[in-house]
């Protein structure tokens, strides 16, 4: 085989190895410049990446995150660009038996092709392909490689189809043919397409599987088809389609619970669906839509549809990978002055007007049950002194689980039956009434809470707030802002045989309280209304990643008092 001093023949059976090995195959320059010397080819798939970061506040210049009510929670959505993949040595996936062609371009022209399979060590040309390329010798030549998922059309466009562009490699590279050495072209195949996938994130665990689906809103918007020009290294759309419903089922969370977010004030539990692919230039993801189908994280499961990304202003680009984010978060419901409930939405910390909103004055615990938005401070459960040691409620028990039990707050406070003949003073007086000794401050501050009133102050009370009234919770009522609010782990609250901190995300109960104007709950400790020793009665202690229910002396600790209201 014989070359002349202009040309030099491309042997695609030559050993190829990967780049990183190149050094090892150049053979020295015999300085006989009528040798042909041959170029040698080798191929690595890299994986999806980015050019740069999309923050969301770039994507979303035009118009802001969107906001979705699906029920009990609400979904923020956005869509930015997925960092990088995170691949093996040399940024490349190793690859064997992959069937590519190459061709080589001057000035727009082709000017030789080739067919083969890389083994992943050598190109082994097809019989039905040119054995080899005859190419000048120092002249510079642009060489395109890519795989089978395109079609040829002619000599300067390809064509690739949506249901191929998962696996469509391309690459393109500018080569200067050394009139001296042997050379070795590495293609560095990049994915033609793009690919989005959908994560939801949360401040808690995601408990199990969320089925959905993904369609478009409107039909014939999604490019199907189109024809890559060579020339210009432009897309053409040469038709359009609907995006079918397909799954987009996503798996339970796997971050440690309540650890992770810290009790709930981080988005650190992910739950990530499968990819799906699409074509370059796809410029109409706005109206994708996600309906929902199964699948629970806070109280209800999920329902309803994500209508469409109607925000999103990105033009999916090749070898791009993106994510829609969906950012979900829980509705707390509010008890409001007027004694029904609602959502923040409907006070003037949600945004309504002011001549129509609500004025919320506690959290929803339980059907029926609110807790204070605001707290009372630096409290005794009894003013008295060591002689003053006495059980001064009918129940008493050092039992947690007896402890647990009881919800009876209402008639520790006001239930004059429930006083043993130790109360002070009048016995016969409730101890949330004790106004002439102040015996029992935490009982009267719970009973005659005000923290709601706004100015001007509600006068007169609305009827229903006449027919009810605040209370010390008992130990067992804590449970309910646990287990409703702040998601704890009830399975250990009703296996626990001791005082201690149990699991929970505590920082739910903070940010509802707050974000209604109420006062900080969290690393505090409450009094409960239950005794549980003649020195000590319930406390209860609210921190990040648990709720800690415990006892405490009550002429030796000061504690928050937050009453609690049945409606």
């Amino acid at each position: 085989m014989k070359t002349t001093t202009k040309s030099i023949l491309v042997a695609c059976g030559l050993m190829a190895v990967l780049a990183s090995c190149s050094n090892d195959i150049n053979t020295p320059d015999s300085g006989d410049k009528e040798q042909p010397q041959g170029l040698q080819f080798s191929f690595t798939e890299e994986g999806y990446g980015e050019d740069e970061v999309l923050s969301r506040a770039a994507a979303n210049k035009a118009q802001q995150t969107e906001i979705v009510d699906l029920g009990d929670c609400e979904a923020e959505v956005s869509m930015e660009n997925e960092p990088a993949e995170k691949q093996p040595r040399a940024a490349t996936r190793a690859i064997t038996n992959k069937h590519y062609t190459i061709r080589a371009y001057q000035a727009g022209v082709k000017k030789a092709e080739i067919r083969g399979t890389f083994n992943g060590t050598n190109f082994i040309a097809d019989a039905d392909s040119p054995q080899d390329m005859q190419l000048n010798k120092g002249e510079a030549y642009e060489f395109i490689a890519f795989n089978d998922n395109f079609t040829p059309s002619g000599d300067n466009e390809l064509i690739i189809t949506r249901d191929k562009v998962a696996t469509a490699y391309m690459c393109r590279k500018n080569v200067y043919i050394d009139q001296y050495k042997k050379q070795q072209i590495n293609f560095e195949m990049k994915h033609v397409g793009s690919r989005l996938r959908t994560q939801f994130v949360c401040q808690k665990h995601i408990p199990n599987n969320i089925t959905a689906t993904l369609d478009t809103k409107l039909n014939n918007i999604i490019p199907t088809k189109e024809t890559y020009n060579i020339n210009t290294e432009s897309y053409t759309i040469n038709s359009l389609g609907s995006l079918v419903a397909v799954p987009n089922n996503s798996p339970a969370s796997t971050e440690p619970k309540f650890t992770a977010s810290n009790g709930g004030q981080t988005f650190a539990y992910t739950s990530t669906s499968n990819y799906h692919y699409f074509l370059p230039e796809s410029k109409n993801m706005g109206f994708i839509k996600i309906t929902f189908n199964a699948g629970t994280i806070f109280w209800k499961p999920l329902t309803g549809v994500i209508p469409w990304l109607s925000f999103n202003p990105i033009s999916m680009k090749p070898n791009k990978s993106y994510v829609v984010k969906i950012k979900l978060k829980p509705k707390f419901r509010y008890l409001f002055s007027d004694g029904t409930t609602g959502f923040r939405s409907e006070t003037t910390y949600g945004g309504a007007p002011a001549a129509t909103a609500k004025t919320p004055i506690g959290l929803v615990i339980e059907s029926g049950i609110a807790m204070s938005l605001k707290s009372i401070e630096n409290d005794q459960w009894l003013e008295g002194t060591n002689a003053d040691y006495r059980q001064y409620n009918r129940n008493m028990s050092n039992n947690f689980q007896t402890l647990m039990s009881w919800e009876n707050g209402y008639d520790e406070t006001w239930n004059a039956a429930n006083n043993t003949v130790n109360v002070k003073g009048n016995k016969a007086i409730p101890k949330g009434d004790q106004t002439n000794t102040g015996n029992f401050p935490a009982f009267y501050h719970a009973g005659h809470y005000t923290g709601y009133f706004i100015s001007p102050i509600i006068s007169p009370l609305p009827l229903w707030l006449q027919n009810t009234k605040w209370y010390l919770p008992a130990f067992g009522e804590w449970k309910y802002p646990f287990n409703t609010v702040a998601f704890g782990d009830m399975t250990a609250l009703s296996g626990a045989t001791d005082y201690g901190g149990l699991s929970c995300y505590s920082y739910f109960i903070e940010n509802a309280i707050t974000a209604v104007g109420g006062t900080s709950i969290m690393s505090k400790n409450h009094w409960t209304s239950s005794q549980n020793h003649p020195a000590e009665a319930g406390q209860v202690q609210i921190n990040p990643t648990n709720m800690n229910w415990n006892r405490y002396r009550w002429i030796v600790q000061r504690n928050s008092v937050r009453a609690f209201i049945r409606y």
